[in-house]
């Protein structure tokens, strides 16, 4: 009987060894060369201020696996879009933090976090504003687009793609609103659209056809007609074969009035 409980506990720690041996084999460390390529972005502010402009921000950064980092956006503030490029400089930790520092097209300061690598390069980015003092947050996420230079036209963005939007506001006097559904890229410039929305707590339907166009570098946009004055300004992501998997977006309707913001993502059905 002792034999046998002197055997179950040496087989007990040399299994817990082996165990421990094989996790720290397949051990993750991460550095620089961890963010290489180009990522689609999206951050948001958030803020109970209602005298704060509610702003959000989508575009694509292109890391070099170095430690430098340039990138080009647009964003909206106040009803009001702009657009621009970036510059900076980024540095990663062995744990997969780090930190990334505009030095043009912006003076934010960002803690980031790296996760889901795959072939060394991380596939996805969480990102918080850290050189705030105002009492809010700007936070988002940056998806891999391609580790490789690609250039994007409307042909790589084709097939259906749900998608989720959401605003952010402070104001207490606009009406809440979300919606889910299903944008279908004919890859050819023209996106039809199914979308269900609660705005005030009632439900709506709807459905129709837009136009959309892609940039070399991801970014593009989707422009209603007909007199509506929706436009969107999109990045796109996850990129399998020079198609598009996802896309981050952000309304950039200059009539939508109040202080607000509406963005959204979007994955390959």
């Amino acid at each position: 009987m002792r034999m046998f409980s002197n055997r179950f506990v040496q087989g007990a720690v040399f299994i817990i060894a082996t165990i421990g041996a094989a996790i720290s084999a397949h051990a993750v460390s991460f550095s620089d060369a961890s963010l290489n390529g180009s990522y689609s972005f999206l951050i948001n502010l958030r803020t109970a201020n209602t005298s704060t402009d509610q702003f959000a921000m989508v575009g694509v950064l292109t890391f070099d696996g170095a430690g430098n980092v340039t990138g080009s956006y647009t964003s909206i503030s106040a009803d009001t879009p702009s657009s621009g490029t970036l510059g900076g400089t980024y540095s990663v930790a062995s744990n997969g933090t780090g930190t990334l520092t505009f030095t043009s097209g912006s003076s934010a300061e960002f803690e980031i976090a790296l996760n889901s690598p795959s072939k060394g390069i991380a596939e996805d980015v969480q990102l918080l504003q850290i050189n705030d003092s105002n009492n809010e947050i700007i936070s988002g996420t940056a998806v891999l687009q391609s580790t490789t230079a690609e250039t994007y036209s409307a042909a790589s963005v084709k097939g259906s793609f749900t998608f989720q939007y959401n605003p952010w506001t402070a104001q207490s006097s606009l009406s809440q609103d979300g919606g889910i559904g299903v944008f279908t890229f004919n890859g050819k410039g023209t996106v039809t659209f199914s979308v269900t929305t609660v705005y005030g707590g009632t439900v709506f339907t709807n459905s129709g056809s837009m136009t959309y166009t892609v940039n070399s570098n991801g970014t593009g946009t989707i422009s209603a007609s007909g007199g509506n004055s929706l436009q969107i300004a999109f990045a796109l992501n996850s990129v399998a074969g020079k198609l598009a998997k996802g896309l981050q977006f952000l309304d950039t309707d200059t009539t939508d009035g109040g202080n607000m913001v509406i963005t959204g993502n979007t994955a390959k059905q």
